[in-house]
């Protein structure tokens, strides 16, 4: 094992107790330090893997596979989750996020390198089951006591916000940690990152040459809907299904 590659076992190991101590601990503030910490070395981990294959790749070893996987929604919020995941899959700066719906689904399909994909495929698992509890938890303590005069469309459309609002703001919370660490690693680390994604984009235009641009955006809920999704996807846990390197398969239904 090189020593790029120890360093990054340490690093995948000493992420894993902070996510343990982030779950055992009985006190909020000190698991929600763990996790941001976690969270923080989960991005250097997979900018880490980028600059390993990069190397690898200079001295003529064998780089890292570029792979598809497809996610699968279906259910009333399948749009919002389509939006909101969509998002987040983009956040990671080195994938590339297409999709096909359906009269009653919509399929999300991940491309890029192995590990990220990966990454992507298994945050996207722990992420739905965590906005679809947040969303039970809001709606029972506050979102039908203000939408009493809505209609059941209306109601499932504020659910709908919700669980967007939600993915939205994981979203925003990995784009910033990328921007935090390329501008503490240098500019040497966003030339990688620039050059895994070209290379998806490459692959992408050569596999698939006629894709159009979707316009079918889900309509969008109250304000209300809005913030408390933010504030929720503020809280979620980022921790890639508490597996690094690992992949969730299967499919979704809300």
């Amino acid at each position: 094992m090189s020593t790029s590659e120890q360093k990054l076992h340490r690093l995948k190991e000493r992420i894993t107790l902070l996510l343990n101590k982030a779950e055992n601990t009985n006190f909020p503030h000190e698991a929600q330090a763990f996790q941001e910490h976690a969270e923080r070395l989960m991005v250097r981990y997979g900018i880490g893997r980028a600059e390993l294959d990069a190397d690898s790749a200079d001295r003529g070893k064998k780089k890292e596979p570029i792979i598809e996987e497809h996610f699968d929604m279906r259910g009333v919020y399948r749009l919002g989750q389509r939006d909101g995941l969509s998002a987040v899959g983009r956040a990671f700066r080195t994938v590339s996020m297409l999709q096909s719906n359906y009269s009653n689904s919509c399929r999300l399909y991940i491309i890029g390198h192995e590990s990220d994909v990966a990454t992507v495929k298994n945050l996207f698992a722990s992420l739905v089951v965590q906005a679809t509890a947040a969303m039970a938890h809001w709606w029972a303590q506050e979102g039908k006591l203000y939408t009493n005069w809505y209609t059941d469309s209306e109601k499932t459309i504020e659910r709908r916000e919700f669980q967007r609002s939600f993915y939205l703001q994981v979203a925003s919370r990995i784009a910033n940690l990328y921007q935090e660490e390329s501008e503490q690693n240098g500019s040497g680390t966003e030339l990688v990152l620039a050059s895994r994604k070209e290379q998806v984009d490459d692959y992408v235009s050569s596999n698939y040459p006629f894709l159009r641009r979707s316009r079918n955006r889900a309509a969008s809920g109250s304000a209300n809907a809005s913030l408390a999704g933010r504030v929720a996807g503020f809280k979620a846990d980022l921790g890639f299904g508490k597996h690094v390197d690992s992949a969730t398969p299967g499919e979704v239904a809300s």
